[in-house]
């Protein structure tokens, strides 16, 4: 009994379908290789012809056949029209294509660096001029701090000469002064001395009157 479980295992292990993996490959040559329904001749087409270069996915191999997949269908052919790695028509075309890309991305990027050259002298255009009229600003600047100097010089000296004036008044005044009071003393010694004249006068006269006096009594002895 137990033998009979073994071998029916054994029956249905060979039964079942080999492991399916997916991997890409593609049709060799410029032809069209029908697809079978099974790993032979003797099985029906279940597609009439694939062309050369299409892209199919690769089930498994039986022998001199190679199980694929192509879109919605499933079958074998031969492994001879089999390529692991695209033709060198697809190689071209990618090449090709990949040429074309790189021409066309070469081009864009040459028109942008055109573009930011452009913008580069753009920049500098900008740049000069807002060197030249930060230069006049500066000169504009200068003039202004001139302009503004002059009337805090001028109203420095303003000052100074208000101060000056000030003392020059006040030595004025003290020299006016100065000169009235020496008016005064001269008017004081002026009058000091005409007195003393006048008593000198007097005192001079009384001693003349004395001494006549005194003559006419020594002639009368």
């Amino acid at each position: 009994m137990q033998n009979r479980w073994l071998s029916g295992l054994l029956l249905l292990a060979l039964c079942l379908p080999a492991p399916v993996y997916a991997a890409a490959a593609w049709i060799d040559d410029e032809i069209y290789v029908p697809m079978r329904a099974g790993a032979g001749t003797g099985y029906r087409i279940v597609h009439r012809g694939i062309k050369s270069g299409t892209r199919v996915e690769l089930l498994g191999e039986e022998g001199d056949w190679i199980h694929i997949r192509y879109g919605d269908r499933e079958g074998y052919v031969e492994k001879q029209y089999i390529s692991r790695t695209p033709t060198a028509a697809l190689r071209l075309q990618k090449l090709t294509q990949d040429t074309e890309k790189a021409t066309s991305t070469a081009s864009d990027l040459r028109q942008q660096m055109a573009e930011m050259e452009g913008q580069r002298d753009a920049l500098r255009g900008e740049v000069e001029e807002l060197r030249a009229s930060l230069t006049s600003r500066s000169n504009e600047l200068d003039q202004l701090r001139n302009v503004a100097a002059d009337p805090i010089r001028l109203d420095q000296a303003n000052r100074r000469l208000n101060e000056e004036l000030s003392m020059l008044r006040s030595e004025l005044d003290q020299v006016k002064a100065e000169n009235a009071l020496l008016r005064n003393d001269n008017t004081s010694r002026k009058w000091i001395t005409g007195v003393g004249i006048l008593l000198l006068g007097a005192i001079g006269g009384l001693l003349l009157k004395s001494k006549s006096g005194r003559r006419r009594n020594n002639w009368a002895n």
